[in-house]
């Protein structure tokens, strides 16, 4: 039998969901939000629902998805979510394990909802009944001072906190010294380069640095993201330190916090 497409998927939940009288608009967002969707992609839907008919909005998605295929796993994710959505993943038997359909239920009254195109794509809206689901622009005074305050606070903690995977070195304690070089080293790096190459999205993580970053700068941090043996952890970790503070004088630093 042939895997669900996420076109049926997605028409099955827009077949639930469009007549009920509460539920405002739905759209797909990550992956097709970006035209960047393949035969591994998540099915990525979002719902705009009157604020008091979350749980009945996902009862419809559950028995839509239940008609459609025998679900395999049904997790909540824990309140509150990062985003401030209800959210919910299936893993359809009859989709394979890799088409996993994201649910994010949003409140018409909540913050946050994940519109601005430049940091998430353009949804792909199957309805919208009141014209309240479009993507919008960012706003650009406010991220600007959110990028200026997440580089105050890298030009300060970064050299600070090198130290720690120094010491987990001396101390004989590779794992520590390992978890510290990756929390403390290379993601505060990884930031830096997102708001020198893409700032729009400083925040998002090492996911999505292949289609956001330079692929010159994504094959650097390859070589820095994987460590062969606790032997190279505190050269590849000195590596990084100074590719840091290279980068900060780009963005207009004076290195004063080299150490």
């Amino acid at each position: 039998m042939p895997e669900l497409g996420r076109d049926a998927i997605v028409t099955a939940v827009r077949s639930a969901v469009e007549p009920l009288p509460y539920v405002v608009a739905m759209w797909e967002g990550g992956s097709a939000a970006w035209r960047r969707e393949d035969r591994w992609s998540d099915v990525d839907l979002q719902l705009l629902v009157d604020d008091e008919r979350v749980a009945d909005a996902i009862r419809a998605v559950d028995q839509a998805l239940a008609e459609l295929s025998p679900i395999e796993i049904r997790f909540e994710a824990p309140r509150p979510t990062w985003h401030g959505h209800d959210q919910v993943f299936y893993r359809l038997r009859d989709a394979g394990e890799f088409r996993i359909v994201d649910l994010a239920v949003m409140r018409r009254s909540a913050p946050g909802q994940l519109r601005e195109r430049e940091r998430h794509g353009e949804r792909v809206i199957a309805f919208d009944k009141t014209g309240e689901a479009g993507s919008l622009p960012l706003e650009r005074a406010r991220h600007d001072a959110r990028v200026s305050e997440r580089l105050r606070q890298l030009t300060l903690a970064f050299p600070l906190f090198q130290s720690l995977v120094k010491k987990e070195l001396l101390r004989g304690n590779a794992l520590g010294a390992l978890a510290f070089y990756h929390s403390h080293t290379l993601l505060p790096l990884l930031t830096l380069l997102r708001i020198r190459h893409c700032p729009e999205r400083f925040d998002f993580g090492p996911r999505h640095g292949a289609g956001d970053l330079p692929p010159e700068v994504v094959r650097r941090l390859e070589a820095l993201w994987f460590v062969g043996g606790v032997g190279e952890l505190d050269r590849k970790r000195a590596e990084a330190e100074a590719l840091f503070f290279d980068v900060l004088q780009e963005l207009g630093g004076d290195g004063v916090c080299r150490g």
